[in-house]
């Protein structure tokens, strides 16, 4: 779990189902990653994200939308997909994948 500030505020972001299912409930759309197109989506996947990492979320969504900076914002997206790529195990994935290919050999797209 990592540590970030937004507006003043220390907070705790993590990934799990239950962010998934928060997103649901914030955008009334199902959870696709394919769909994550719109920098509303992608939000709403990062309020959810912080809002299942901490008790307490002392600011709304319109709040964190137009009042936080862009080095804010750009924080929690970063922490986010961190977050998100531990949870789904991507880099034990990639490491698996680049284990089982034979030093030297790129893999060929025909």
């Amino acid at each position: 779990m990592k540590k970030i500030t937004i507006l003043g505020h220390d907070l705790n972001v993590s990934f799990s189902m239950a962010a998934e299912i928060e997103y649901e409930d914030l955008s009334g759309k199902p959870f696709d990653l394919q769909q994550m197109d719109t920098q509303k989506a992608t939000m709403q996947l990062c309020y959810a994200a912080l809002k299942v990492s901490n008790d307490k979320v002392p600011f709304t969504f319109d709040q964190l939308n137009r009042k936080a900076k862009f080095s804010e914002t750009a924080e929690l997206k970063a922490a986010v997909i961190e977050a998100m790529n531990e949870w789904l195990g991507i880099p034990a994935v990639m490491a698996e994948e680049a284990q089982a290919q034979p030093a030297g050999e790129e893999e060929k797209n025909d």
